[in-house]
């Protein structure tokens, strides 16, 4: 079974943090009326659009990461496909 570093667990831990604030953020952003309470918490409608847009930097850095990672070490997919 694979072990996780402790890099790994807090970039695990702070990408699935990072989709809950999207996921909130969006709903807000779709619908600010109906989340009105969300977007009081949030600090207001101009304050969602700040973390929306810096949540989605998040992602897309991770998502960056990875790729990168696959392009450098290019086994680690097959492994990751193969399931070894």
């Amino acid at each position: 079974m694979q072990e996780y570093n402790m890099v790994q667990k807090f970039a695990y831990i702070l990408i699935i943090l990072d989709g809950a604030a999207l996921l909130l953020s969006g709903l807000v952003l779709w619908k600010p009326v109906q989340f009105s309470l969300l977007t009081i918490l949030f600090g207001g409608y101009d304050t969602v659009r700040y973390i929306h847009f810096l949540c989605m930097n998040i992602m897309v850095l991770f998502i960056i990461i990875h790729l990168v990672m696959v392009l450098l070490v290019p086994r680690a997919l097959l492994s990751m496909i193969r399931g070894h």
